[in-house]
């Protein structure tokens, strides 16, 4: 396949371009889900995590335990947060091109929403991991 115009591509081939059409809608209805979905877990992890607060009795003395205690936990509330409000923007971005049924043809913008994706993976992972080997200063 050549990238100089010669070849097959979905703009060219001639036939069924309502299949095509239909396949693509799917696509962008599932990518918009899946986008809610992250948003909403994100948020509500950073809720549940904010919001918890844990009491122990040690010798008559009560000791109240929150997120703020643990610097691990403060980033991954942080970064919860970022990774919600990056997907509710690319949710939004999925509505608007769903809407004005465009599809996405800068490389530059698709290679850009792909870096975006990865960097908040990584770093939910990489907060998350820290937490899990207890390394929270």
């Amino acid at each position: 396949m050549s990238y100089l115009g010669v070849g097959v591509s979905p703009g060219n081939v001639s036939g069924s371009t309502t299949k095509m059409k239909l396949i693509d809608r799917k696509v962008r209805v599932t990518e918009l889900i899946l986008r809610c979905l992250v948003c909403v877990l994100a948020l509500v992890a950073a809720i549940l995590i904010a919001t918890d607060v844990q009491v122990r009795e040690i010798f008559m003395i009560q000791k109240k335990a929150k997120f703020t205690d643990m610097k691990a936990l403060v980033l991954l509330v942080v970064v919860n947060g970022i990774a919600a409000g990056y997907s509710l923007v690319q949710a939004v971005r999925c509505v608007v091109g769903l809407m004005k049924g465009r599809v996405l043809f800068s490389k530059p913008l698709a290679w850009a929403i792909f870096f975006g994706d990865q960097v908040t993976l990584f770093f939910t992972q990489l907060i998350f991991l820290c937490f899990c080997l207890g390394l929270n200063y």
